[in-house]
């Protein structure tokens, strides 16, 4: 007699799994896998913060800003990924504040590819499901301030004052002496042209390297949990301030 071969409960939940997601992978891909470009403009006031903002969507921003001579914020964003389609950079009327949105999040019906990934791999309610490599040119007067959740920032040419957060990425910003600066994973990097910067950044994950331009003899406080503090200058009573706090990491500070 003849026996036929019955699969097991889990092999045929992993063929289930396996089929469904490689329908969902097409389906993502005809969607909006495919590669785009955005730009935005703004002319701006010597006042204005310009603001760019890529913490409310799941795009995966890597953020390079440089300043300029111009009275404009040009916006220029590479996208690519599964739902590049439906990322869109917002401005706010009047303003130089500048959003990336990604559609799908602002309506209660969300794309299949996202919500078979998430099924198969709930860490994914954090992963991206667009990717963009974003240049600004900012005016190097102006205040800057960039939130990113996923990759990095970097900052070069902005002489004004800079506030930049970040979760997931390491921040890079030289040229500004006042400088706020935080993330979560990631390490930040700062190189100070002037000897009385006011400085405070913290990361969570991540060390902290400080670059001086030339002598400094302002305050400064330091705190690690694990990791060490490498200090040629030390707490003076200058003008100048340098507040920094890791757990997880090293702190160093040296002359440029």
């Amino acid at each position: 007699m003849n026996a036929t071969a019955t699969p097991d409960r889990s092999t045929l939940l992993r063929s289930i799994a396996l089929a469904t997601m490689l329908g969902a992978a097409a389906v993502g891909l005809a969607r909006g896998a495919v590669d785009r470009t955005l730009q935005q403009t703004a002319a701006v006031a010597p006042s204005q913060r310009v603001v760019f903002d890529c913490s409310k969507a799941r795009v995966s921003c890597d953020i390079v800003a440089v300043g300029s001579a111009t009275d404009r914020v040009e916006v220029t964003a590479h996208l690519s990924g599964p739902d590049a389609a439906n990322v869109e950079i917002v401005r706010r009327p009047g303003s130089a504040h500048f959003v990336v949105t990604l559609e799908d999040q602002r309506s209660s019906s969300r794309s299949i590819w996202s919500a078979v990934s998430n099924i198969f791999h709930p860490s994914s309610w954090y992963r991206p499901n667009a990717y963009a490599t974003v240049q600004l040119s900012v005016p190097s007067e102006n205040e800057l301030d960039l939130s990113n959740t996923n990759d990095r920032i970097h900052v070069r040419g902005v002489r004004a004052r800079l506030s930049l957060a970040d979760v997931n990425g390491s921040i890079w910003a030289r040229d500004s002496a006042d400088v706020r600066a935080s993330t979560v994973n990631g390490s930040l990097y700062l190189a100070l042209p002037a000897s009385t910067p006011n400085v405070r950044a913290s990361s969570v994950n991540g060390a902290i390297d400080i670059t001086l331009a030339g002598a400094f003899s302002g305050r400064v406080s330091t705190s690690t949990v694990n990791g060490r503090v490498s200090d040629p200058f030390g707490s003076g009573e200058g003008p100048g301030l340098l507040h920094l706090s890791t757990v997880n990491g090293s702190i160093t500070l040296q002359r440029g």
